[in-house]
C-alpha cells in the first residue's frame, strides 16, 4: 500500500449519480491501485468506497478545505467526479510521477500536458510551468497537501480556482505536468448536463451512467459547448506570454478616460 498518496474523488451530494459509473471505470482500468482511495462529498456517503463528508454544501473550495483535514498523507491526487478513465492506468507511471514530485519538491503536477509547458526537464518526461503561467493550478492532478491548503480560499468553484488559484501561484516555483498522460479520460458533465458523446461512449462500453437524474445536452447547447472547447483549445496553443502581451495591448487600446 502506498503510504504517501491518497486518491481523492472530489464530489458532492447532487452528483452522487456519477459515483457508480466513475468507480466502475476506475476499478476496471486500475485494478492494482496501491494507494488509499477516498470519496469526498457533503452529507451522503456510499458503502462502495470510504467517504469523507464535509457537511452541507457551501462551495467547492470550502468543502475541499474540510475534506483535506481528514487526509493524513503528504500528497493527494485530486480527481473530479465527472472525469471517467477510459484506458488502463499504469501504476509504474503514477509512482514515477510521485517520485519525481518528492525529488523535485513539486507543489503540483498536471496529469497531462495541458496546457503545454514552457520548458521540459532534462529527460523530457515532465514539463515545467514558468512563474506567472495561466492554468498552472488545476483541479485534477498531484498536489502537495500542505501547499494546497494554503492556496485554497473559500468561495471558489473548480473553474475559479484554476484561474484565480493560478494567479495566486505566480511567485512560486514547483509546477509541472506529465508529458505522457497518466490515463485517457472522458469529461462527462457540463453545467449539470451529460455530454452527448460521453453518453454514447458509456452506452457503447456498458458503463452504468444513469440519465434519470440529469439530461443530455441538447443539440443547441452541445454545439455551443463544442465551439467553446474548440476556441479554448485553439487559444491555449498560443504561448501564454504572447497571449498576455496581446491582451495588454488590447486593454491599452480600449482604455478611455
Amino acid at each position: 500500500m502506498g503510504k504517501d498518496l491518497t486518491i481523492l474523488f472530489l464530489s458532492c451530494d447532487k452528483y452522487r449519480d456519477l459515483w457508480e459509473p466513475l468507480l466502475y471505470c476506475f476499478r476496471k482500468y486500475w485494478k492494482d491501485c496501491p494507494y488509499a482511495v477516498r470519496l469526498g462529498s457533503n452529507t451522503v456517503s456510499t458503502r462502495k468506497i470510504q467517504t469523507i463528508l464535509s457537511g452541507p454544501d457551501k462551495d467547492w473550495s470550502s468543502s475541499l478545505q474540510t475534506i483535506l483535514k481528514h487526509i493524513d498523507t503528504p500528497y493527494v491526487f485530486l480527481w473530479l467526479d465527472d472525469i471517467f478513465p477510459v484506458s488502463r492506468v499504469n501504476t509504474q507511471d503514477f509512482r514515477a510521477a510521485l517520485d519525481f514530485m518528492k525529488k523535485s519538491k513539486a507543489k503540483h503536477i498536471h496529469a497531462m500536458p495541458a496546457p503545454r509547458p514552457d520548458t521540459l526537464t532534462a529527460d523530457g518526461r515532465f514539463g515545467i510551468y514558468d512563474k506567472g503561467a495561466p492554468y498552472r493550478a488545476t483541479s485534477v492532478g498531484f498536489w502537495d497537501i500542505s501547499y494546497l491548503k494554503k492556496l485554497l480560499i473559500p468561495g471558489e468553484s473548480p473553474w475559479n480556482f484554476e484561474i484565480m488559484g493560478s494567479y495566486r501561484t505566480k511567485f512560486s516555483n514547483g509546477f509541472y505536468c506529465c508529458m505522457k498522460p497518466l490515463f485517457e479520460r472522458i469529461h462527462v458533465v457540463e453545467k449539470g448536463q451529460i455530454f452527448q458523446d460521453a453518453y454514447e461512449y458509456c452506452q457503447t462500453h456498458r458503463i452504468p451512467l444513469s440519465v434519470t437524474k440529469r439530461s443530455i445536452l441538447t443539440n443547441t447547447f452541445y454545439l455551443k459547448s463544442e465551439l467553446q472547447k474548440a476556441y479554448f483549445n485553439a487559444v491555449i496553443k498560443v504561448p501564454w506570454k504572447i497571449r498576455v502581451f496581446l491582451m495588454d495591448i488590447l486593454r491599452r487600446l480600449t482604455i478611455s478616460y
